[in-house]
């Protein structure tokens, strides 16, 4: 829902008691979601069409013959809206009681328990036991191809997938097959997700647990994990991401909504390489070496730091060189390129892979999976470093063999 500006034409209605004053053309559901009152929903997604087509979202607007469905029913000046009359309450039970005839009970092997829309909404609002005794439709689990398996037992037809490889990914390899209840998502031409760019998505917005990651595939439980906001250090785009991690270890990476820089999404690239993050070796304190010792050994900042800022003085007017990161921050490269002009100037080299082309998502051109693979080659450029190597990050560093000044490695 876009932010309500001075300029911006709103308008002012009443739901379950709550007056809300919104930018005219949001819908009911967007409203209740903006005062905090979320109306249970499948096929609606922010960033996708509406087809109004799970009846999950079904509210009473007073003045209106029959329910309205929140998602694509506009808010108007004056209305009053009931999400928790007994007619809306009623009918949301109905048809989640029409969802769980056919769903499987493998909450305790599903991936998406803990995080599932269908758990959330049954608990709150369902009916306590199931009255269906027909024997539920089995359809097994499919391999779509990149990342992607498919349990279409648990599908629930909200169709976002479909959508978003229509209109976001505009490479519509997914479609529905079959009819009224032997409807299924499927695969067009047995043609797989292998050659999309940015399918891992469909597994984020799937609301159930019908599409599932193979990389996380039973690796952990979504109540396990920890969530922390981060930035993707894949490549120079910046998509905004959450890192989830059990025992300080990554275990998968989401997009993190972000309507000017990634919208909802990510790329397949940036969000499977984490491997390097959960590496063994890497440093986590300072390590010193005496001039008696053989070994080094893990010591505090200071006792670090004082000797080197000692060495460095006595050595102050020898030609300095350093090697950086396109990994580090401004603010590290800042301070590298500070040290090495206090310590008499030197040239600053850096390298970083680079691949043969940008892939923009065509349903949002801002997302571009960027050719530079690290997070700060610009911010690199524009302080002047050095950039050396070729596309793999390979060369460039030969003449430092022999090199017999100060030589920093960040």
């Amino acid at each position: 829902m876009a932010d309500t500006g001075t300029n911006a034409e709103t308008v002012t209605l009443t739901i379950d008691g709550q007056e809300v004053t919104v930018e005219k053309g949001t819908t009911i559901l967007q409203a209740a979601e903006a005062m905090g009152n979320r109306v249970p929903h499948y096929c609606y997604h922010p960033g996708l069409t509406a087809p109004a087509q799970c009846r999950l979202c079904l509210v009473e607007v007073e003045g209106a013959p029959k329910l309205q469905a929140s998602c694509v029913t506009q808010a108007s000046d004056g209305q009053v809206v009931h999400t928790q009359s007994e007619q809306a309450l009623r009918q949301r039970k109905g048809v989640l009681e029409f969802y769980l005839a056919n769903h499987p009970l493998d909450c305790p092997i599903c991936d998406q328990s803990g995080e599932c829309d269908l758990q959330d909404y049954v608990h709150a609002e369902g009916r306590k036991r199931g009255r269906s005794r027909e024997p539920k439709r089995v359809f097994g689990r499919d391999d779509f191809g990149g990342d992607v398996l498919f349990y279409g037992d648990r599908c629930v037809m909200c169709t976002r997938c479909v959508r978003f490889m229509n209109e976001i990914e505009r490479n519509p390899l997914l479609t529905v097959v079959e009819r009224g209840n032997r409807s299924v998502i499927d695969t067009f031409f047995d043609e797989g997700l292998e050659s999309a760019d940015f399918a891992g998505n469909v597994v984020d917005i799937c609301p159930v647990g019908a599409l599932v990651s193979k990389d996380f595939l039973h690796k952990a439980r979504a109540w396990d994990l920890d969530h922390t906001p981060s930035i993707c250090p894949n490549c120079s785009q910046g998509c905004n991401i959450d890192l989830h991690t059990r025992d300080n270890r990554v275990q998968r990476l989401k997009p993190r909504t972000n309507l000017d820089v990634n919208q909802h999404w990510m790329c397949d690239y940036g969000r499977h390489r984490y491997d390097w993050m959960n590496r063994g070796d890497r440093l986590e304190a300072p390590l010193t070496r005496a001039a008696d010792e053989t070994m080094t050994r893990a010591s505090g900042w200071n006792e670090a730091l004082e000797p080197l800022a000692k060495r460095l003085d006595e050595l102050r007017g020898t030609e300095v060189r350093a090697i950086a990161s396109p990994f580090a921050s401004n603010e590290e490269l800042a301070a590298l390129k500070g040290l090495i002009e206090a310590l008499g100037g030197g040239e600053i080299r850096f390298r970083s892979s680079r691949s043969d082309k940008e892939i923009p998502l065509p349903g949002f051109p801002k997302l571009v999976r960027r050719r530079d693979l690290a997070p700060n080659v610009k911010g690199a450029e524009l302080m002047r470093l050095a950039r050396v190597g070729d596309d793999a990050a390979e060369g460039g560093l030969e003449d430092l063999d022999d090199f017999e000044g100060i030589l920093l490695v960040v």
